[in-house]
């Protein structure tokens, strides 16, 4: 898995600074509606990025050499095991803090709600509660879904701001807000050590506010606007954790943003959607067939096999004491993850000196997989020759084989 989420870099990379570009110069143009919904393309284009495709084997022609002394036991650990380490840890730690910021929502005093008491009728599978910890409106869970109000909401507001309050939180019902906060904080968990991702994270949320701003204030008056704007500035008191799955309402971050895009709220053209609909299928059209095109690839033109683990032979304690000299080539293949299978003795020189200990320690190999177009590939008839050497003038090494008709 590690070495898939370093292939996806690139083009999620890409697709996030093209997103947070248009969420900084685009609104006017899209609107908040069409911003939030440009972060749909995210999981998309790694899902176009991604596309199977049914290839033949890749076959690797090359011949690899490899020396082998006699009283000499080496490790060519590469840095994959501490990479994925490393990974784990920061993915780890990023869900901890999500589940943390869930969990102090929890944590105080609740008690339940008469919807009746409210003043807008609510979907009767909303569970309604108050708490004594917040001071804004937040939904919270996933399945099922609670609204939590603050314990003063009814005499802190006002009936109309009550409302307008309400139906923010509905909005982030129906579209299943929440759902959408916990893929993207697991983009950021499995992505943590991007950048962009944590910038991006937090335009989403962002983006989702405006989204919401903007359904709720559709022909609206200007005075249910300054009440509105009233509101959020009452909910500014407090802001919870940002790295949490629910939605709140006073978040006090983008407070200013938010009210400034009230003030200045335009009519957007349906054309405008259209436009940026065709150009997000044209991206997404673009990274398939690039994705499929990129893994049409030249055999002999394959990264060459980079072992991350190598243990190398025992030298025969009869061949050592005779001072017999040989060499071994092997033919083998490369598993997705990196193990060696299909180990055969293509040819030694002399026969069956050194052929067990080189297929008993090839067995143990392991390699960098072969990734094109994010997907691991198997290698198929590689060729290593172990070549065994004893003194410090040993015999000249040469190639045992021609690779070529060797594989044909």
């Amino acid at each position: 898995m590690s070495n898939w989420i370093l292939a996806q870099q690139v083009i999620l990379s890409m697709s996030l600074i093209v997103i947070l570009i248009a969420e900084k110069k685009g609104v006017s143009f899209l609107g908040a509606k069409g911003i939030y919904s440009l972060w749909l393309l995210v999981p998309l284009v790694l899902m176009a990025n991604n596309i199977p495709s049914n290839l033949l084997p890749i076959n690797n022609m090359a011949l690899y050499q490899y020396v082998v002394k006699v009283n000499q036991t080496s490790y060519v650990a590469g840095s994959l095991l501490s990479w994925k380490i490393l990974w784990f840890v920061g993915a780890t730690g990023v869900v901890i803090i999500a589940l943390k910021a869930q969990w102090q929502i929890y944590r105080g005093q609740q008690c339940s709600v008469d919807p009746s008491q409210l003043p807008i009728n609510l979907p009767k599978r909303l569970k309604v509660v108050e708490s004594n910890l917040i001071k804004a409106p937040l939904i919270a869970g996933i399945w099922p879904t609670t609204l939590i109000l603050p314990d003063d909401f009814q005499s802190r507001f006002t009936v109309q701001q009550q409302q307008l309050i309400l139906q923010h939180e509905l909005v982030h019902f129906r579209r299943l807000d929440n759902l959408c906060n916990l893929i993207a904080i697991m983009f950021v968990a499995v992505f943590w050590f991007n950048p962009l991702i944590w910038l991006a994270y937090s335009a989403f949320r962002n983006s989702q506010e405006l989204a919401c701003d903007a359904a709720v204030l559709n022909n609206r008056s200007q005075l249910e606007k300054i009440n509105y704007s009233k509101a959020l500035l009452l909910c500014t008191q407090t802001s919870g954790p940002h790295l949490s799955v629910y939605s709140q309402y006073g978040a006090k971050h983008p407070m200013l943003l938010r009210i400034q895009r009230i003030k200045n709220q335009t009519v957007i053209k349906k054309r405008n959607l259209l436009i940026a609909a065709i150009g997000g299928l044209g991206l997404l059209t673009t990274v398939a067939m690039a994705n499929q095109q990129g893994k049409v690839v030249d055999s002999t033109k394959v990264n060459e096999a980079t072992p991350i683990l190598r243990v190398e032979p025992s030298y025969p304690i009869e061949a050592a004491q005779q001072k017999i000299e040989g060499s071994v080539v092997l033919q083998f293949d490369i598993t997705e993850d990196g193990s060696t299978s299909n180990i055969k003795m293509i040819k030694a020189e002399p026969q069956n000196v050194f052929t067990k200990n080189s297929i008993a320690a090839l067995q143990k190999w392991k390699y960098k997989p072969q990734i094109i177009g994010g997907q691991a590939q198997i290698q198929h008839n590689l060729l290593v020759q172990l070549d065994y050497r004893l003194g410090e003038n040993p015999s000249p090494i040469r190639p045992l084989i021609e690779t070529v008709k060797i594989l044909q």
